[in-house]
C-alpha cells in the first residue's frame, strides 16, 4: 500500500456513511483534541467540515478493530486485495458505542463516594416518579457576570427542595460537581452516575441522579462536552431507563447536523432496548437539555417514535419557555438570538402503559434575594429554568382512559363530614373496628381517588358553580350494611337524604365536573364506614351487624358543604377545601338583628348621596347618542361598553367605547376622521378631542356636553360585512390586531356579566347598587385601578357580579346585607382560587406570581383581569377587605348615615403613611407634564415590583394627578434599614434605576424633569 495512494479521511468517513454494506453506528473516530490527546466519538456525532477538520482525524475503529489509521497507513476498507477484503457486514444489533459507566454511592462508614455494584435488595414499588432537569450553566466564559459563588449554593438548594427521585443535570463542571457530592442530602439519598473523579464532566457535561438505585449505567458520548448518561432501575414491576441527553444547540453553523444525528442515535437507542428481562416492555425517559425549537424536525421525530412531551400534553396553553432573556438577566447575558424557546424537556416512551405525566412545572423562575449580580441586574441560578415533572407509575391502564385517570391520587378525596357532635358514636364503633381509624375522619365518600392539590384551586371554582343549585339537606344515618371482599367485609352505615334522591344529585353534579373521578368500586352507593370484618366461618356479619342495630340510635346531621380532603405521605386526612352548597347562608343574616332593610338602605343611600356629584344619566345617553352619529359619518359603529352599558356610571366616569370599522380604514385614518367631524359638528369639544396612539390600546379622548368618551378602535377583516361585536368576535376573532381585539373584547366582556346576571331585573338592580357602593369606597381607599397594582373596573364588576348571583335567594333582603355580603365573602376568600362567571371560565388555573388574586374575564380568550396585582398591593386589598367587613357590621348596627362615613373615608398620605416615596414631573406645558406623568403612572408597576424585591419592605402606592404617592412599611422594628434612603441602599438603588429609565424613555418631552422624594412623618 505504500506505492499507492493513502485513502484521506474524509473519503473513508463517505465510505462509511453511504456505503449499504456498512452499519455507521459500529464505528468510532479517534481525533486529536488539540494536540494534547487522542479522544474518541461516535461516527455519527462526527460534523464534515465541522468543529473538527479533516487533518485530525487520526483513525477510524468498529468495535475493537482498527479499519483505517493514519499514522500507521492502515486502511482495512478501501484495500481491493484478496486477503483484506471488506468483511460482511455484522447482523444488525443495538447501537454500538455505548459504554458503562461506574456506579456510585457514598459509603457512610468509609465517609467517602465509592464505586458499587447494584443492591440485591427487592426491587420497590412505585406510584410516583418524580423527575427533574436542569442546566445548571457553567462558566466557562463571562465569568466575571455569572457570580457562580453565589450562584452554585443557590442552585443546590432549589434542587433539593424538588424531591425528586431522578434529578439529570446539564453543564456541570467538576466544581459543581464536588460541591454537590458534599451535600448531605445527597450523600444520603441519592446513587450517582460520576464521583470525585469527575470522568463525565470535563470540562462540562451531565450527571444523573437517583433515589431508586441504577442496575445499569451507560452513556453515549457524542463530543467531548455533549452526551447522553442513561440509567436502568430495577421496579417490582419491570425495568425504567432514564436518561439525560445534552444535544448541541445552534451557537455553531454545523449545530443543526449534529443534533440530528444525537436525536437519530437516541431514536436508535431507544428502539433497539427491546423488553426487560422479565419479557415485558421497558419505559424510557428523557429529561435533559435537548436544544430543539417547537416545530423542529428533531422534535417531530420522538413524537413520531412514541415519546409524549410532558408539557404540551398537560399545559397545552402554556409555552414553557425554559430560556427567556427577557426576563433571566443571565439569559441574556448568554443568548445570541434573544428568542424565548423551550429548551429543556421531560419525554415519556411507556409502550407497557404503566408510566403517565402527572403535573410538571418550571423552577428557578424567580430572582436570587439579595443585591444583583455583577451586571447590575437581578441574579438568577442559571440562565434555564428547571422542570420538575410527576410520572404517575402503576398498572397498565386502558389506552382510552389512560389520559384521564393519569393525574388521580389516593391522596386527596370528596367527602361529607359529619359535624364534630355527631361524631362520638360513630367513633365509638370505628375505635374498636376500624382499622383506618387514625387515617380518616367519619365521611360519606363521593369521589375518591380524587385530583392532586395543584387542581384544588380550580376544582374548588368548578363545584362551586356545580352546587350552587344544591340547597342544604338532611342526612340520617339509620341502618347498617356491608360490601364482601375476598378477604373480609366493609361494614357501613347508610345515609339516608332528605329530600329523597338529594345525595345522588349531589354525586351527579360533581361527577359531571370531574367524569375521570367519578368511578367507584361500589357505583353510587353513598356509606359512611365503620369497620372491617373478616370473612371466616366463625363470623357471622349479618348476625355481627344485627347485634350493632339493636344498640344504634338513628343518627340526624344537616349537610351545608362538601369538604376537599388530603394527607400527605403517612399523615391523616385533613379537610383543605370547603364548598358551601348553593343555598347555605354564607354568612349569618343581620337583618334580624337590626331596624329593617328600609331603615339600613336608607341611611346607606343617604352617606353616599352627600358624596355623590349630581349626574344626569339623559344627560349621558343624549352624549352618547351624538357620538354615535359622528362616528357613523367617519363610516364605522360606536359601541359602549363597561360602566355605562353596565348602567353603573356616574357623574365624572368617563364612557367606554369601541368604533368598529371596515379594513380598509386604519386606526390612525378613524381617529383623524373622527377628530374632523367633532371639529365640524361639535366645536366646542373640538380643543380637547386628541388621539393618544402610543397608549396600551390607542383611542381618541374627547368630551361632548360635559361627557367625557375614550373611543378605541376595531377594523372588521378583510371582506367582513358589518356586524354585532359578539358576532365579530365569536367569527373573527382570531383575524383581529391585539388592540382591536381587547377593545372588541370590552363589549363582549360587559355582556357577559349581563348574562350571568340573568333575566331578574331586581338582580339587576341590586347589582348596580352594589357596585356603586363598591366603587365609592375603592376610589376612596385608593384601590380602584388596575395600573396601581389594584383592580380596575372590571375586575370589581365581576366580583360584585359574583357575589349578587351566588347569594341564596332570600339570604339578602337589602343593599346593605348585600354589600355585607360582598365583604364577608372577599375578606376569607382562599386567593388564588379564582372567582369567574361561568363554567368554562372557571377552568382558570393559577400559575406563578401573576395570578396572586385571580379575577377572570366572562369571556373568552380566558384571563386574569387582576395581573397587575403583586405582593405587597395584593395585602393592601385583603386587608382593605377586612377592615371594610368590620365597619360595615359596625354601621348596620348604628343605622344612621354618619356611621357610614368610616367606610368611604379617604387615605390620607400624610396620617396613613408615615413614609413614603413622592412621584412628581417639573415640565414647562400641561401637555407635557400630563404625557409625562402618564409614562410614570404606567412603569408605576416595575418600580413597585423593584421596591419588592427587597422582601422587608412593603409597599403602598396611591393615585394622584399632581403626584403619585407609594407608601412604605416594614413588617418589623428590626427591618427599619429596608427604608435607608443613603446612596447604594436597595431602596435608593430602585428609585435610581426608576430615574434612569425615565431618562431613556424614547418620547420624553423635551425639559422634562422626573422627581423622586422620600417623605417621613406628617
Amino acid at each position: 500500500m505504500s506505492h499507492e495512494r493513502f485513502t484521506t479521511s474524509r473519503e473513508v468517513y463517505h465510505r462509511i456513511r453511504w456505503d449499504p454494506r456498512l452499519d455507521a453506528r459500529e464505528f468510532v473516530i479517534g481525533y486529536d483534541a488539540h494536540g494534547e490527546s487522542l479522544e474518541e466519538m461516535p461516527f455519527e456525532a462526527f460534523v464534515p467540515d465541522g468543529e473538527i477538520p479533516w487533518h485530525r482525524v487520526w483513525y477510524f475503529k468498529r468495535g475493537r478493530e482498527v479499519m483505517w489509521d493514519r499514522k500507521e497507513r492502515i486502511d482495512r476498507l478501501s484495500h481491493s486485495g484478496p486477503a483484506e477484503e471488506t468483511p460482511a457486514p455484522a447482523p444488525r444489533r443495538a447501537p454500538a458505542a455505548f459504554t458503562p459507566l461506574p456506579i456510585h454511592r457514598f459509603d457512610s462508614r468509609a465517609e467517602a463516594w465509592v464505586t458499587s455494584a447494584a443492591p440485591s435488595a427487592k426491587p420497590p414499588a412505585l406510584q410516583h416518579l418524580t423527575v427533574v432537569t436542569f442546566n445548571v450553566l457553567f462558566d466557562l466564559y463571562d465569568a466575571e457576570l455569572l457570580d457562580t459563588a453565589r450562584r452554585l449554593p443557590a442552585a443546590l438548594a432549589l434542587i433539593r427542595e424538588t424531591d425528586a427521585d431522578v434529578i439529570a443535570l446539564q453543564e456541570v463542571t467538576p466544581p459543581f460537581l464536588r460541591a454537590l457530592l458534599a451535600e448531605p442530602w445527597v450523600c444520603e439519598h441519592y446513587w450517582l452516575s460520576d464521583g470525585p473523579e469527575a470522568s463525565t464532566v470535563a470540562t462540562y457535561g451531565q450527571v444523573l441522579l437517583s433515589r431508586i438505585p441504577f442496575s445499569s449505567l451507560v452513556q453515549r458520548v457524542f463530543s467531548r462536552d455533549k452526551r447522553l448518561i442513561a440509567g436502568e432501575l430495577r421496579l417490582a414491576d419491570g425495568a425504567l431507563w432514564v436518561a439525560t441527553p445534552h444535544l448541541t444547540s445552534n451557537r455553531d453553523a454545523s449545530g443543526a447536523a449534529a443534533r440530528a444525528v444525537q436525536v437519530q442515535a437516541i431514536l436508535d437507542w431507544a428502539l433497539a432496548l427491546g423488553p426487560s428481562h422479565e419479557g415485558r416492555p421497558l419505559d424510557l425517559v428523557l429529561a435533559g437539555d435537548f436544544n430543539l425549537g417547537e416545530e423542529s424536525s428533531e422534535a417531530t421525530s420522538f413524537t413520531r417514535a412514541g415519546f409524549v412531551d410532558a408539557w404540551p400534553t398537560l399545559r397545552p396553553t402554556e409555552t414553557g419557555e425554559t430560556y427567556n432573556p427577557r426576563l433571566n438577566s443571565l439569559a441574556a447575558i448568554t443568548t445570541t438570538t434573544g428568542r424565548l424557546q423551550r429548551l429543556d424537556r421531560v419525554l415519556v416512551k411507556s409502550p407497557s402503559g404503566r408510566l403517565r405525566p402527572q403535573t410538571v412545572e418550571l423552577f428557578g423562575e424567580a430572582p436570587l434575594s439579595g443585591a444583583p449580580g455583577p451586571s447590575g441586574q437581578p441574579l438568577f441560578a442559571s440562565d434555564h429554568f428547571g422542570i420538575r415533572c410527576v410520572l404517575r407509575h402503576g398498572a397498565e391502564a386502558p389506552a382510552a382512559s389512560a389520559r384521564s385517570t393519569a393525574r388521580l391520587t389516593h391522596q386527596t378525596a370528596v367527602v361529607l363530614i359529619p359535624p364534630e357532635n355527631a361524631w362520638p358514636p360513630i367513633q365509638a364503633l370505628r375505635k374498636k373496628h376500624d382499622a383506618k381509624f387514625e387515617r380518616w375522619m367519619p365521611h360519606v365518600t363521593l369521589l375518591y381517588p380524587f385530583l392532586p392539590e395543584e387542581d384544588f384551586d380550580t376544582v374548588s371554582t368548578l363545584f362551586a358553580e356545580a352546587l350552587r343549585d344544591i340547597a342544604p339537606f338532611e342526612l340520617t344515618l339509620s341502618a347498617f350494611g356491608h360490601f364482601e371482599h375476598r378477604a373480609n367485609a366493609t361494614a357501613w352505615l347508610r345515609p339516608d337524604d332528605t329530600p329523597r334522591g338529594i345525595l345522588a344529585a349531589l354525586h351527579a353534579k360533581l361527577a359531571a365536573v370531574v367524569p375521570e373521578c367519578a368511578s367507584s368500586e361500589h357505583g353510587v352507593a353513598p356509606h359512611l364506614s365503620v369497620g372491617q370484618l373478616p370473612r371466616t366461618k366463625d363470623v357471622d356479619l349479618e348476625q355481627t351487624l344485627a347485634t350493632w342495630a339493636r344498640t344504634w340510635r338513628p343518627l340526624s346531621f344537616s349537610v351545608g358543604e362538601v369538604c376537599i380532603i388530603q394527607r400527605k405521605g403517612d399523615t391523616p386526612f385533613e379537610v383543605v377545601r370547603r364548598i358551601p352548597l348553593g343555598r347555605a347562608p354564607l354568612l349569618p343574616s343581620p337583618d334580624s338583628n337590626n331596624t329593617g332593610a328600609t331603615t339600613d338602605d336608607k341611611a346607606l343611600r343617604e352617606a353616599l348621596a352627600s358624596m355623590d356629584t349630581p349626574s344626569s344619566r339623559e344627560a349621558r345617553t343624549s352624549a352618547v347618542e351624538r357620538l354615535r352619529v359622528l362616528c357613523e359619518h367617519a363610516g364605522t359603529s360606536l359601541h359602549p361598553y363597561g360602566s355605562y352599558l353596565l348602567g353603573t356610571d356616574e357623574a365624572g366616569s368617563d364612557v367606554d367605547a369601541v368604533a368598529i370599522g371596515p379594513a380598509s380604514l386604519s386606526r390612525d385614518d378613524f381617529a383623524q376622521a373622527l377628530l374632523r367631524e367633532v371639529a365640524k359638528s361639535a366645536p366646542e369639544a373640538s380643543g380637547s378631542a386628541r388621539f393618544v396612539a402610543d397608549a396600551a390600546i390607542p383611542l381618541v379622548k374627547l368630551s361632548l356636553g360635559g361627557v367625557s368618551f375614550d373611543v378605541s378602535y376595531a377594523s372588521r377583516p378583510e371582506g367582513v360585512a358589518p356586524c354585532e361585536p359578539m358576532v365579530l368576535l365569536a367569527r373573527h376573532g382570531s383575524q383581529l390586531d391585539a388592540s382591536g381585539l381587547r377593545s372588541v373584547l370590552g363589549v363582549a366582556d360587559t355582556q357577559g356579566i349581563l348574562d350571568a346576571l340573568g333575566a331578574n331585573e331586581a338582580t339587576h338592580e341590586r347589582f348596580r347598587n352594589l357596585l356603586r357602593a363598591i366603587k365609592r369606597w375603592a376610589k376612596a381607599r385608593g384601590l380602584y385601578s388596575h395600573a396601581l397594582g389594584y383592580l380596575g373596573g372590571l375586575s370589581w364588576s365581576v366580583l360584585a357580579a359574583w357575589a349578587c348571583t351566588r347569594v341564596a335567594p332570600g339570604a339578602v333582603t337589602s343593599d346593605t346585607a348585600q354589600l355585607a355580603h360582598f365583604f364577608h365573602t372577599f375578606a376569607q376568600w382562599p386567593w388564588p382560587q379564582p372567582v369567574a362567571l361561568t363554567q368554562e371560565t372557571a377552568r382558570y388555573r393559577p400559575d406563578g406570581k401573576r395570578d396572586l388574586m385571580p379575577v377572570i374575564a366572562p369571556a373568552e380568550p380566558i384571563r386574569n383581569t387582576a395581573r397587575n396585582v403583586s405582593r405587597s398591593t395584593f395585602r393592601v386589598l385583603r386587608d382593605e377587605f377586612v377592615r371594610a367587613r368590620e365597619l360595615v357590621a359596625k354601621a348596620r348596627d348604628a343605622t344612621a348615615p354618619l356611621a357610614w362615613e368610616p367606610l368611604f373615608q379617604p387615605v390620607d398620605a400624610t396620617r396613613d403613611l408615615p413614609a413614603r416615596l413622592r412621584l412628581s414631573v417639573e415640565a414647562p406645558t400641561p401637555e407635557s407634564h400630563e404625557a409625562a406623568m402618564g409614562w410614570v403612572l404606567g412603569h408605576r408597576t416595575a418600580l413597585v415590583y423593584r421596591l419588592e424585591g427587597d422582601r422587608r419592605l412593603s409597599v403602598r402606592p396611591l393615585p394622584g394627578s399632581q403626584a403619585l404617592f407609594i407608601g412604605l412599611d416594614t413588617r418589623s422594628a428590626q427591618d427599619a434599614g429596608a427604608l435607608s434612603w443613603t446612596p447604594g441602599s436597595p431602596l435608593s438603588e430602585a428609585v435610581e434605576t426608576f430615574r434612569t429609565s425615565f431618562q431613556e424613555w424614547t418620547n420624553r418631552p423635551k425639559d422634562t424633569v422626573l422627581q423622586v422624594e422620600l417623605l417621613r412623618g406628617g
